[in-house]
């Protein structure tokens, strides 16, 4: 029971994390467009789908 609340603890921490980086990353490619940071941080937004996932189904 302990072991699953700091597991639920931490995706909570991860799906934050990655989504504030994602925002700033989003802002910096509306300034320029041409360093294409989105495409270089495709691995956030991976995590932040697999954190979210697996955080959604502890909440079933």
């Amino acid at each position: 029971m302990r072991q699953k609340k700091r597991i639920k603890s931490i995706l909570g921490h991860i799906c934050i994390i990655c989504g504030l980086a994602l925002m700033v990353i989003q802002v910096l490619d509306w300034y320029n467009p041409f360093m294409d940071f989105m495409g270089h941080s495709m691995f956030l937004l991976y995590f932040l789908c697999i954190a979210s996932f697996f955080l959604g189904l502890d909440a079933i």
